[in-house]
C-alpha cells in the first residue's frame, strides 16, 4: 500500500539550515556595501587651491533668501525678475563672478531649487551654498 495513512508521529529529525546561510551571507553583503557610506557622512569635494587667495580678482554675490520667500541681493530686497536681470548684468561684467546662496532653514527644497534656476540662467557657474553650523 502506498503510504495512505502516517501512523509515524516522528517530529522533525533535522533543520536544512541552507536558507537561513543564503539569507545571512546576503545581509553581509548588504552592510559590507554600505558600511563605507555610513561611516563616511561627507561629501567628498574638490576644492579649488590658491596660491595667494589675496589675488583672486573675482567678485562674490551674496543672494539670501529668507522664511517669507523675500530675496535679497548683497542686503538689497529683490525680487525673483530681478535677480534674474541684475545676475546677467553682473555675470556678463564679470565672467568669474561668484555666488553664495544662503536659505533659511524653513524655506523648501523647490524654492532654493528655483533660485539656484535663476542663477544657472544667469550664466554664473560658480555657486555656493551657504549653511551655519550646529552649536
Amino acid at each position: 500500500m502506498v503510504n495512505g495513512s502516517n501512523d509515524n508521529d516522528e517530529g522533525i529529525m533535522g533543520i536544512n539550515v541552507t536558507p537561513l546561510v543564503d539569507i545571512t551571507l546576503v545581509l553581509l553583503i548588504i552592510f559590507m556595501a554600505t558600511a563605507h557610506i555610513i561611516v563616511h557622512r561627507s561629501m567628498t569635494l574638490n576644492l579649488p587651491k590658491v596660491a595667494n587667495a589675496q589675488n583672486v580678482p573675482t567678485q562674490s554675490v551674496q543672494i539670501t533668501l529668507e522664511a517669507n520667500k523675500s530675496l535679497r541681493l548683497n542686503n538689497r530686497s529683490v525680487d525673483a525678475p530681478d535677480l534674474a536681470v541684475n545676475l546677467a548684468q553682473m555675470a556678463r561684467l564679470d565672467p568669474t563672478l561668484r555666488v553664495t546662496l544662503s536659505a533659511d532653514e524653513r524655506v523648501s527644497w523647490g524654492d532654493v531649487a528655483a533660485v539656484l534656476d535663476t542663477i544657472r540662467g544667469a550664466g554664473i557657474t560658480r555657486i555656493a551654498t551657504e549653511v551655519q553650523p550646529k552649536k
